[in-house]
């Protein structure tokens, strides 16, 4: 196959030079000239090498279909979600999954995300489990280290244990982390444990200090701003990327995936070739794939050609040199049901009742308790101390307060502890999810009791997905995959999450991503409260809490 008269993406240099390109499955040699060339640019296949593939919803071979298009080639999928489902079992079928992309995988650090005391999964890894996994040749990274505390405490614990078992096995990978809101002297401590990446959500200052300190940054959609862009000096260039994290199936099927990140970029003022370099060859060397990222003989042929490159809009997509897209054709998104038996009846809970879901105090009268404030711009919550008032039966009055609960999935049938929200829906409604971050318990939220238990029971009886519910009736999307993946096709699934999303929107709920937002209310290593089936938890603390204050 050969380009001709096209602008070629020059990776040492930076910039788009004239010229041809001839390749087979690797690229066998690239001819510049020093004519000028109106053709289409041609760059080197994206690499996303920090995201989840269940956060797409879909297996891992529909989710390399799905995003081929849109030009990621590589994806270094993190799958605690799976792990935290059906542990070990469940990670090595998603392994063994075949893709026409390249899927590699970072071997889960976090399973669960914080401890047993604080909530329940399906799986629990420590490190035998990381050492038999990281025998597989496609695991080339730790996956998200999560639990600040384990690293910056004294003496032995599971995460200190899990690292030390990933370097022994796997000394040659890097270790990733997720490190929000560290500064100074603990974020010193957290990376010289050898953990030195970080995807979250920053302020410049904590951008700033991350690149300073040696913090490989991985920018995400939600992660940056003009402000960010603006200080992205280019003696920067190597030490980020950009990447996904989390892309919901209908942002995937209407924005894009990392041509979405990288036409923001561009939108914010940093050049295309060096939002492009961002994409393919730092991430490659962050992750020791040196055989791509760059448009070199001998270099594998992942190929994108672009007609327009401040506008990611894409002509074609080649993968190991093969036309996997082409604009204008139309692309068949259906999938077989690969689901294995084991997790097609993950949901292994009773049916619950309204009292379940009752916000009781102490006493009758007035009181004062602890909300989780949800925030609109942001993932993380606040923790409030409220005036509240309880009638004669002890029963919360205030009806500016949500209930939110995460009722435990995997058997134990353990107590319901509901928790007061405010921020939450303004209109009679109920939501609930078993796909919530990270153990996924079923997560509620709900104006009232009779609607949080209808909304859990239909996700109970359908063995897994979301169910939104109100007087005007029911919005049901099925996750018959250990209840977090679709067994439907790309578009069905997509079109059934933008009717969650709508609904979410319709009852008040605002954020910057309704369905992100509402699923990592259940993660307790998110700041600053979230709530889990043990209960409320001081995400700071790392203890459960209860929100009825004397």
């Amino acid at each position: 196959m050969r380009l001709e008269n096209v602008r070629i993406f020059d990776t040492a240099r930076r910039c788009f030079r004239s010229g041809s390109i001839t390749f087979s499955d690797r690229i066998e040699s690239v001819e510049y000239s020093d004519a000028d060339s109106n053709g289409a640019y041609v760059v080197p296949g994206f690499l996303d090498i920090h995201m989840h593939i269940e956060s797409s919803m879909m297996t891992p071979s529909l989710f390399a279909r799905a995003t081929l298009p849109h030009g990621t080639t590589t994806i270094v999928s993190d799958c605690h979600e799976i792990s935290n489902v059906a542990g070990v079992k469940g990670l090595e079928a998603f392994m063994e999954e075949k893709t026409d992309n390249d899927t590699y995988f970072a071997v889960p650090s976090s399973v669960p995300a914080s401890s047993s005391l604080l909530e329940t999964s399906g799986g629990a890894f420590d490190g035998p489990e990381i050492e038999k996994l990281s025998e597989n040749r496609r695991i080339i990274a730790l996956g998200e280290v999560m639990n600040a505390n384990d690293l910056l405490s004294d003496g032995d614990n599971r995460t200190k244990r899990i690292i030390k078992a990933f370097r022994r096995t796997r000394p040659e990978c890097p270790l990733e982390g997720h490190i929000p809101r560290l500064m100074g002297s603990e974020l010193e401590r957290f990376i010289s444990s050898g953990v030195d990446s970080d995807h979250t959500e920053q302020k410049l200052a904590g951008f700033l200090e991350r690149l300073s300190k040696g913090v490989f940054v991985q920018l995400q959609y939600k992660g940056f701003d003009k402000e960010i862009i603006d200080n992205l000096d280019p003696c920067y260039d190597g030490h980020f990327s950009f990447c996904t994290d989390d892309v919901l199936p209908d942002v995937l099927e209407s924005e894009g995936h990392l041509d979405r990140v990288v036409r923001k970029a561009i939108s914010l003022g940093l050049s295309p070739e060096r939002a492009i370099y961002a994409v393919t060859w730092s991430p490659a060397v962050r992750m020791r794939l040196f055989d791509r990222g760059w448009l070199a003989p001998g270099k594998i042929a992942d190929i994108v050609v672009l007609d327009d490159v401040e506008k990611m809009d894409i002509r074609a997509v080649y993968k190991n040199g093969r036309l996997m897209y082409e604009k204008g054709r139309d692309y068949s998104y259906s999938c077989r049901d690969l689901t294995p038996e084991y997790l097609k009846n993950s949901i292994d809970r009773a049916p619950v009742t309204p009292e379940d879901f009752i916000l009781r105090g102490n006493h009758p009268g007035k009181g004062k308790a602890i909300v989780i404030a949800h925030q609109s711009t942001t993932t993380m919550t606040k923790k409030v101390v409220m005036d509240v008032e309880y009638d004669e039966d002890c029963i919360l009055k205030n009806r500016d307060l949500n209930i939110l609960a995460s009722v435990e999935r995997y058997g134990r049938n353990a107590p319901i502890i509901p928790v007061p929200l405010a921020g939450g829906l303004d209109r009679r409604g109920a939501i609930c999810s078993s796909w919530a971050h990270d153990s996924h318990n079923l997560l509620v939220l709900a104006t009232d009791a009779e609607l949080a238990a209808r909304a859990v029971n239909l996700v109970i009886e359908g063995q897994g997905g979301v169910a939104c519910v109100d007087d005007s009736g029911e919005v049901f999307v099925p996750l018959g995959y250990g209840g977090i993946v679709s067994s439907e096709d790309f578009l069905s699934l997509a079109a059934g999450i933008r009717k969650v999303r709508s609904f979410l929107r319709e009852h008040g709920y605002e954020a910057l991503d309704e369905v992100m937002s509402f699923a990592v209310l259940a993660l307790p290593v998110s700041p600053e409260v979230k709530v889990t089936d043990k209960g409320l938890v001081d995400v700071r603390e790392k203890k459960i809490m209860d929100w009825r204050l004397p």
